[in-house]
């Protein structure tokens, strides 16, 4: 097994108290809406768990004849506490793909990727973008604003729309959606750690925090009163 990569910031941090108004705060700021309509590329951000779902998602994207191009990124991204695969995360995806009924399309993979951002410049060197105007991404739910404000880091010019992918939990009726991801102690962990990715990584660059500014304020304003609240 290789090495383990040690997080920035833990997958799922301990979470403060919520109340309604912090959840709607952190819904809007984290979730993207989906949007399905036709694009030039599906650009789908890579992932270490579902594989077969997400394969499934772009088998359909396909047959709907929404896209004709499709980029799965994900190299073997062994963070501590993930599941270490011993495969690339876009062969994984790939795999569960019948390609057979899909030999008019282009499907490119890349395999080097370990972050969202990696995902974006590591695709970059398997796929021209030159062409591109319009794309749809998939990423995970609780992320799609992260790979959105990525993504227009690198194409400010190309028109963007979500397929935002729910996750599962640990309890089977609560996955990691806009609509379910409080109801758990791992949704609310889950969240508020990608909240503390939107700042830190923001904040020193990775891609622009302009948009999303006033989110980032209300919801450390939200949290401050509560803390004194309780105090």
């Amino acid at each position: 097994m290789s090495e383990e990569l040690q997080r920035e910031i833990l997958k799922v941090p301990e979470s403060p108290e919520m109340n309604e108004a912090l959840i709607s705060a952190l819904t809007a700021l984290c979730f993207q809406e989906e949007s399905l309509v036709a694009t030039d590329l599906l650009f789908v951000f890579g992932s270490n768990v579902q594989h077969r779902e997400i394969a499934d998602i772009i088998s359909y994207m396909l047959n709907a004849e929404l896209v004709n191009q499709v980029l799965i990124t994900g190299g073997i991204a062994n963070y501590n506490g993930s599941f270490y695969k011993k495969k690339a995360e876009s062969e994984y995806i790939k795999s569960f793909i019948p390609l057979e009924k899909h030999e008019d399309k282009k499907i490119y993979t890349e395999q080097n990727s370990k972050n969202i951002i990696e995902n974006i410049v590591e695709g970059q060197k398997v796929f021209s973008f030159e062409k591109i105007r319009s794309m749809t991404f998939l990423a995970h739910s609780y992320a799609s604003t992260r790979a959105a404000l990525s993504l227009q880091r690198f194409f400010p010019s190309i028109a963007l729309h979500c397929i935002p992918f729910p996750l599962t939990s640990d309890f089977s009726k609560y996955p990691i959606s806009r609509q379910m991801w409080s109801k758990t102690e791992y949704g609310r962990g889950l969240v508020w750690g990608e909240y503390l990715r939107l700042q830190k990584y923001g904040n020193r660059g990775d891609f622009s925090v302009d948009e999303i500014r006033d989110s980032l304020d209300l919801i450390s304003s939200l949290v401050k009163q509560k803390s004194l609240n309780v105090a």
